[in-house]
């Protein structure tokens, strides 16, 4: 009888799913010895720890989690927990990122072998109002005069917005400022552009403004839990990772970006860092200096292509008077920044987090939607053929 009862007992416990690990903030950083490769396959234990792993990193170190309605955040979760049985690495992936799509955020995203699921990428739009015009596409800037009629206009064109410490923005404000007294116009070009660090862009509208100015998002909410800085610590890890499998030394800039989060780690964990930072401006808009401000008129023109840091570019003129913005709308990649890689342990997936939500002055929000041009475009036709119209028409 006792034997039957051990037995049985092992039976049952045969029938029921192993428990999943309680997850903790360190599970969150990558191993050093850990290869980023994906495997071929997983299991199904293994995927729903994937999955498992993902939801805790959602619900402690995202940076919409909080500020988004909070049905959609749980439909979307609730997704990921309903994923179907494991069947391929290619399945899975499509599962997971349709369910993180659910989320109104355009930068959360995971990605397989540098790829997004179908549903994302099919909501993605191509620009219709022509390229930007640089005269190299592997620049970053360009900056040049040109007369349309009497008028002598500035061109600027930015294709992409690396870190402003990066030597290849040197002379760029002072290539645009040395112009700027004999232009009667400025072409702001940022068609194309997805994004990166905003700074040099805000730079700019500082310049244009002619003082610092008051950028039209109101409140940041930053998370700064542990879970947070752990995904920051594995940014750096996956860069430095990358570089190293290319067989190029490691910038120091990053290998001290690492050092720097992990510090933040350990001080989190030890709370002596605030889990949520809150930047508060005044949000009623600097108005244009009358001395030093550019008093003519700016075009940006701007496309379906423009997202993130291009997108905070184009807010940083928001109360600028004499901008007009021509095109179409922007992508909508705008009021969740700073993402941060969780790799998921068995798959590798990499889920780019972000890690901090803004809110605009007026509560618009434009996820998905975009910015809209003051001047819209029809498709097909290049904005910078409208724009220099424009401006010969006004010449006459």
């Amino acid at each position: 009888m006792k034997t039957s009862l051990i037995f049985l007992i092992l039976i049952l416990c045969s029938c029921q799913s192993p428990k999943l690990k309680m997850w903790k903030p360190h599970d969150l950083i990558i191993k050093d010895e850990v290869s980023l490769k994906f495997p071929s396959s997983i299991t199904d234990q293994e995927a729903r720890e994937d999955i498992d792993y993902l939801i805790y990193a959602l619900d402690t170190a995202y940076g919409g989690r909080n500020y988004l309605l909070q049905e959609t955040f749980q439909n979307a979760k609730n997704a990921l927990k309903n994923i179907p049985t494991f069947t391929s690495m290619e399945n899975f992936h499509q599962e997971i990122d349709s369910a993180l799509f659910l989320i109104p955020d355009n930068h959360l995203m995971a990605y397989y072998k540098g790829n997004i699921s179908k549903i994302r990428k099919s909501s993605y739009k191509k620009s219709s109002v022509g390229k930007n015009a640089i005269s190299d596409s592997n620049k970053v800037w360009e900056v040049k005069t040109k007369k349309i009629g009497l008028k002598n206009i500035l061109y600027i064109s930015i294709t992409r917005f690396p870190n402003y410490k990066n030597k290849i923005w040197n002379n760029f404000i002072d290539s645009v400022a040395k112009d700027l007294k004999k232009s009667n116009a400025i072409i702001l070009d940022l068609r194309g552009n997805t994004g990166g660090d905003d700074q040099m862009g805000i730079s700019l509208a500082e310049l244009l403004f002619g003082h610092p100015i008051e950028h039209p998002i109101k409140r940041q909410y930053r998370s700064q839990t542990p879970e947070t800085f752990a995904l920051k610590v594995n940014t750096q890890k996956v860069y430095i990772k990358n570089i190293q499998m290319d067989e190029e030394k490691v910038p120091t800039d990053i290998e001290q970006e690492l050092i720097y989060q992990e510090e933040n780690f350990k001080k989190a964990l030890n709370n002596e860092i605030s889990p949520l930072y809150t930047r508060t401006d005044k949000g009623t808009g600097s108005r244009l200096d009358p001395i030093t401000g550019f008093k003519k008129p700016i075009y940006i023109l701007m496309d379906s292509e423009c997202g993130s840091s291009c997108e905070f570019t184009i807010a940083a003129f928001e109360w600028h008077p004499y901008v007009k913005r021509v095109g179409e709308n922007t992508r909508g990649t705008f009021h969740f920044s700073n993402a941060a890689i969780a790799v998921l342990p068995n798959s590798k997936f990499k889920v780019m987090i972000p890690t901090q939500h803004s809110e605009y002055f007026d509560k618009r929000f434009i996820e998905r939607v975009g910015f809209s041009p003051d001047i819209k475009v029809e498709s097909g036709k290049d904005a910078l053929d409208i724009t220099e119209n424009l401006i010969k028409s006004s010449s006459n």
